[in-house]
């Protein structure tokens, strides 16, 4: 088919991978705008099926130059393509100045010097493209050095040399100079150019002459550039339609009104700061720094990381500053008055201050505070950081104090996690970028995750009274480490619901899979029942339960086997802007009855004497359970509290619910038997001397016959504590 219009169309604002170019804030809106006026029905005259739109973070070069070549390769001579791009440029330094990429998501400057053409270049688009192209072509480049498309500035001449054509098949219209930089104005809410090009356009300006001659009118500075063959001043880019005014250049539009959104900092910065932490994780992986990062090792991470001319962790005490740790172009002399403080010649400001930069003449130093003591202040001096780097402020800053006390070397994705939860927890909200990309990594280190199965075990005076009851599930980071990532699972709470569920989403199927396999090369005939941790949102959520419901026929475990134990941690009342028919524990407890009634399993109070894991909780909710923190033992009132909770457990208004104490070992201050003696049958902890492990397995007779031996109270152990709170001998 001849006389086709072909049209793609690009917007990218991001700056590329590790890049320190600014991120742009309109080049997607632009190109998206471009594209609708291209294809609308009433002036457009270009084909939806012909115009291929690229935009946003998910834009590759590679789809790019697919689209590109396509094109070119099934061209006729009567075909035009016209190829527009809103964002930025990028000269490598090995290439001298000679080529220029057009920047997509996905260019990483590091690779493009092994891998030329990993990045989507001018000249592949002169080559690759325009020379293959039969028809005519028209470039509209509104990005930085796009004037290097020009072969000779100032000169309107065709750029590709062609065998056997006789007349110029190529126009262009770019942005700015060889070396100009591309402006964006929030109050058109678009490049300048492209705001300029799209008044032309729907001002009736059809044609390419008409239209570059109304941008050339506006007195841009940069001057916008024009290649311009004969042919061009006639060829339209769209449609006059009667509807629209007449085709003569439209006034710019008086006295605009600027409406500017109101802006967390970091909405600007989210892609700069995205590159920024990727150049930190590779920094990371460098073969000297792998493993745990020595103190000494991560101010050269940090130059190396930010691209600075040096780093230097300093002490500021009150008799001066004294260089700690420093990279070795570092000169505290030549810094000396870019350190000192105003308020205090000495001291920074407290830690709740993100750091300062100072400048003069010659150079430039970012401090940023990262410990403080009643005396003594610890802050690194980042001496001639990139200019983009400093651009991005406060957010930068706490980055930077964040990476200082997270190893990125033992473990790149969780250190990202933190710098982007102190983003999260300091500026309230992160922009939709940056939040994605931590819930893609959250969810990438929960399913790294290994579980181990610690039991509970009963007891009573005789050995044959002694013996597995059940286990609980519990995260490791690895199967030979003894303690739980508290820490990397209590961030899901800062990022809210969808954090939360996803944990316990994740946690849920790795628990129910490995104790399915554990269970299949153990020593039971029928599987012992085992309990997992859950958050109250989880459990009001429907897609964890229908997560539950599948992962349960997955494994085939029996339904009331499984325990959910309802996290401590967590309130049980409504969400702001929710509204719950009933009272809070009322409205729960139907809840929790009805997926106990529909998917069969079984729930229990966790922790309870801590947190939220109330008396109302556990006497209000259909549980099966209540596990007692061991923070209980310690108390005074250990042995009355254990007393009443068994009461509560056997109220006559419910199923007597098991009563396990966790947490119980050699340092417990109660003993077995004074457990035993408040009618509590199980306890959980290190009491068989074994950690928790991946298989499951019988108590060992020596075990077995020891605790019975402290459940009788002929073990030889003191009892700490009386009724009353007093320490009584054994005996007394």
């Amino acid at each position: 088919m001849t006389d086709k219009r072909y049209a793609v169309v690009v917007g990218v604002d991001d700056s590329g991978i590790g890049a320190t170019l600014p991120a742009l804030r309109y080049a997607v809106r632009d190109a998206e705008a471009v594209h609708d006026l291209l294809c609308d029905p009433s002036v457009g005259t270009y084909d939806l099926a012909d115009v291929e739109l690229f935009a946003g973070p998910f834009t590759s070069a590679a789809a790019i130059k697919t689209a590109l070549r396509r094109i070119a390769l099934h061209s006729d001579p009567s075909d035009s393509l016209l190829v527009y791009f809103a964002g930025q440029t990028l000269t490598p330094a090995w290439s001298l100045g000679t080529d220029v990429y057009l920047v997509t998501p996905d260019l990483d400057e590091a690779a493009l010097s092994d891998d030329p053409d990993a990045g989507l270049r001018l000249s592949y688009l002169k080559q690759d493209v325009l020379e293959l192209f039969a028809g005519s072509a028209t470039l509209i480049l509104d990005c930085c050095r796009s004037g290097s498309l020009r072969a000779t500035p100032g000169r309107h001449v065709d750029l590709i040399n062609v065998a056997g054509r006789e007349e110029v098949r190529y126009c262009a219209l770019t942005a700015c100079a060889r070396d100009g930089a591309a402006r964006e104005d929030p109050s058109y809410g678009h490049g300048v150019l492209t705001h300029h090009l799209l008044q032309a356009l729907r001002g009736g300006l059809v044609t390419f002459e008409a239209l570059s001659g109304y941008v050339l009118a506006q007195g841009l500075d940069p001057q916008p550039s024009v290649a311009m063959p004969a042919w061009a001043a006639t060829m339209p880019l769209v449609r006059y339609s009667p509807a629209l005014p007449p085709a003569e250049p439209p006034p710019p539009p008086p006295d605009p009104v600027v409406v500017l959104p109101l802006e967390n900092p970091i909405d600007r910065h989210a892609t700069a700061i995205a590159g920024f932490i990727d150049r930190l994780s590779r920094a990371a992986r460098e073969p000297r720094l792998s493993g745990a990062m020595l103190r000494a090792d991560r101010v050269h991470y940090l130059r190396s990381a930010t691209g600075a001319e040096s780093v230097a962790l300093l002490e500021y005490t009150p008799t001066g500053i004294t260089a700690i740790d420093a990279t070795s172009r570092f000169d505290q002399s030549r810094v000396q008055s870019l350190l000192h403080f105003a308020d205090d010649p000495v001291r920074p400001p407290s830690l709740e201050w993100f750091g300062r930069i100072a400048r003069d003449s010659h150079r430039t130093v970012l401090c940023v505070p990262v410990s403080r003591s009643d005396d003594t202040v610890l802050l690194l001096a980042v001496v001639n950081p990139p200019p983009a780097l400093v651009a991005i402020g406060q957010p930068m800053a706490k980055v930077i104090e964040t990476i200082w006390r997270t190893d990125f070397a033992a473990s790149p994705a969780e250190a990202e996690i933190q710098v982007l939860t102190a983003l999260r927890e300091t500026f309230g909200r992160l922009p939709n970028q940056l939040y994605e990309r931590c819930f893609r990594l959250y969810r990438e280190v929960l399913e790294s995750f290994r579980i181990v199965f610690q039991p509970v075990i009963t007891i009573g005076p005789a050995v044959a009274n002694v013996g597995v009851h059940s286990y609980e599930a519990l995260a490791r980071r690895s199967l030979d480490e003894p303690r739980a990532p508290v820490a990397m699972l209590q961030i899901a709470r800062t990022w809210g619901d969808r954090f939360v569920i996803e944990r316990d989403k994740v946690i849920l199927r790795t628990a129910l899979r490995s104790y399915a396999e554990a269970h299949a090369e153990g020593p039971w005939d029928e599987p012992k029942p085992v309990s997992v941790n859950v958050s109250v949102r989880a459990l009001l959520s429907d897609s964890y339960i229908e997560t539950l419901r599948e992962t349960i026929a997955e494994v085939g475990l029996t339904p009331s086997a499984i325990t959910l134990e309802i996290s401590e941690q967590d309130p049980i009342e409504p969400r702001d802007g929710e509204q719950w028919p009933d009272e809070p524990h009322a409205y729960f407890h139907k809840r929790l009855a009805s997926i106990s009634r529909e998917v069969g399993v079984a729930f229990a109070v966790d922790d309870f004497g801590t947190g939220y894991a109330s008396l109302s909780r556990m006497a209000e909710l259909p549980l099966t359970q209540i596990k007692v923190d061991r923070a209980i033992l310690h108390h005074p009132q250990a042995l009355q509290e254990l007393s009443l909770v068994v009461a509560v457990a056997r109220d006559s208004g419910h199923t007597p619910r098991v009563v396990i104490v966790e947490g119980v070992d050699d340092e417990s201050p109660l003993s077995l038997r004074q457990i035993f003696e408040r009618r509590i049958k199980h306890v959980q902890g290190y009491i068989t001397r074994e950690p928790a492990a991946p298989r499951l397995r019988r108590l060992r007779p020596e075990a077995r016959k020891e605790i019975a031996a402290r459940v009788r109270g002929d073990d030889g152990r003191p009892t700490v504590l009386s009724d009353k709170g007093f320490p009584l001998q054994r005996g007394a």
